[in-house]
């Protein structure tokens, strides 16, 4: 028998999933086999498939408020499983060479169908969009809840079984939409990154796009974020996620973060109890009654600093994996000669320094865009209102 290493699809196309040729990817037969491919790995209580949790994906990021762009990831996200199907999370996370084939095929959609390809931003979106759709198909059609957290929906998702002819047609309804739309976009050519510090009860924001360098002030870090809102990557060198108890605090980054940076200058993160107390002495207490140490002077100085970030993540849910923690410290010696190529354009008035953090902090996310990032730890936890207590680091090439 003649062997052959590739799978005929539903439209005739011989297609490889190990050399994927983009002149042979069709949306007519991404739509028709994911609207026929079950979730879970056919183990709910009802049949609901891909293609419908990818159209609710979608409907979820329209009614976030997101554009024609960010929703149409969403629908394309799994689309890779229309040629080469799904793997049980316990055993895909063990299969790196899946996992790299899977990748690189899906890329290879988003760039046939979306101009310029998706953006790490967007990556965070979807993912936060997945795993929101991921929680309410197991509450609904298992019983089961995936985390302790309940993350919040926009839609009302039917979870009853849909025609696979139906589910196909939505899908191709919706594609077609948002194809249209999202050709229309006019996307920059370069990543716009910002790094965001804290310095004298002001928010300092440098700004990296197109090779040119910028930087702005602001009373609160909501109204940096909210000027920042389309940024491709947007990073503080202020904690992200606090810890409740002696557990979170083991699960913090900031012990690996000394180890592998010799000499750094790294505090313990407070608990969240202790940010939010009504004063410094209920601070001191909380933290020494949660964490059994007390509060430094630097981070008890901090506080309404930590308070503001940790609102903002619960007032704004969204953001919860778009503003994410680094250090400037990462760089290395990178560190010096980015200082260097920008120093006419720092600002004079201040802490100079912490204009540079920021600047650095920018840089980290222009090399995250370009080569890709690392995370202390490795597999970060998150806190109990599900803030990923990470560091992010940049893969150099």
């Amino acid at each position: 028998m003649r062997r052959r290493d590739y799978i005929t699809t539903y439209s005739g196309h011989e297609f490889s999933p190990l050399a994927p040729d983009a002149d042979a990817i069709d949306v007519r037969d991404i739509a028709h086999a994911l609207a026929r491919i079950g979730r879970a790995n056919g183990h709910f209580s009802e049949f609901y498939s891909v293609g419908q949790h990818c159209l609710d994906c979608a409907r979820e990021a329209l009614a976030r408020g997101y554009g024609a762009r960010q929703a149409f990831f969403c629908l394309l996200h799994d689309a890779s499983e229309a040629y080469m199907s799904d793997i049980t999370s316990p055993v895909k996370k063990h299969l790196r060479q899946y996992i790299a084939v899977e990748d690189r095929l899906l890329d290879l959609i988003y760039d046939k169908y979306i101009p310029g390809g998706i953006r790490p931003r967007e990556q965070r979106i979807v993912k936060e969009i997945d795993n929101t759709m991921l929680y309410y198909e197991f509450l609904n059609l298992k019983g089961e809840k995936m985390s302790d957290e309940e993350p919040e929906l926009h839609i009302t998702p039917c979870f009853e079984f849909h025609s696979f002819w139906a589910v196909e047609k939505q899908y191709l309804d919706l594609f077609e939409e948002l194809h249209e739309k999202t050709e229309q976009e006019v996307l920059p050519r370069s990543y716009q990154t910002v790094g965001i510090v804290h310095d004298g009860g002001v928010w300092h924001a440098a700004v990296l796009s197109d090779g040119a360098c910028e930087f702005a002030s602001a009373g609160t870090l909501w109204e940096l974020c909210s000027r920042y809102k389309n940024a491709d990557v947007l990073l503080t060198d202020l904690p992200v996620g606090l810890p409740e108890n002696k557990e979170d605090e083991a699960m913090r980054p900031e012990s690996e973060l000394r180890k592998r940076i010799s000499g750094a200058n790294v505090s313990a993160v407070p608990c969240r109890q202790a940010v939010h107390a009504k004063d410094d002495n209920t601070a001191r207490e909380e933290n020494i009654r949660v964490l059994g140490r007390t509060i430094s002077p630097n981070q008890m100085a901090l506080r309404s600093v930590l308070r503001e970030i940790d609102e903002l993540f619960v007032n704004h849910t969204e953001w919860k994996h778009v503003l994410r923690e680094s250090r400037a410290q990462v760089l290395d010696e990178g560190r010096r000669l980015i200082i260097s190529q920008y120093r006419e354009n720092l600002p004079q008035n201040g802490d100079k320094h912490r204009f540079e953090d920021a600047l650095c902090l920018a840089m980290i996310g222009q090399l995250e865009c370009r080569n890709g990032s690392e995370t202390i730890p490795k597999e970060p936890a998150k806190d109990a209102r599900g803030l990923e207590m990470q560091i992010i680091v940049p893969v150099t090439r």
